[in-house]
């Protein structure tokens, strides 16, 4: 049984930007633009389905906090928001998380053709923790 990511001590150490009582933030370590990440529930549950209603309410509030401090302080274009449900739909992990990303003037050439929120293996970059530090800091940065 392949370890779940969003529930690896280390990525969430290396990877929180902002957590609150039942969902936390994590960095894209494959990001498009700066600030792209996901909004995933603590508690283990692979569709939005298995939410409680008090889940389901931190994430959604959750994702307006971090798209609305995102716009405050970042020059962007727009966002894309969603999830995938289901290995077929382009879930890759087997947790419920939503996506946020950022977008900025220009980005269109940036992004695959294959998925919105997963790009072709031939054009993925995965940062290491350490490449990913300053962009961790700066994003976590704008919830103190």
């Amino acid at each position: 049984m392949k370890k779940c990511p969003f529930c690896d001590p280390e990525i969430i150490s290396t990877q929180s930007i902002f957590e609150n009582g039942n969902v936390r933030v994590i960095y894209n370590r494959s990001p498009v633009n700066t600030g792209q990440c996901m909004v995933v529930p603590k508690r283990h549950v692979t569709n939005i389905r298995e939410l409680n209603q008090e889940e389901l309410i931190d994430l959604i509030t959750t994702v307006q906090l971090v798209s609305r401090r995102y716009q405050e302080t970042m020059k962007l274009e727009g966002f894309n928001y969603g999830f995938n449900e289901g290995h077929y739909s382009g879930q890759r992990v087997d947790h419920f998380h939503f996506h946020i990303m950022p977008r900025v003037e220009g980005d269109k050439e940036k992004l695959s053709d294959y998925h919105l929120f997963h790009r072709k293996p031939e054009t993925k970059i995965t940062l290491s923790p350490d490449e990913m530090r300053p962009a961790v800091d700066e994003m976590k940065n704008l919830f103190l």
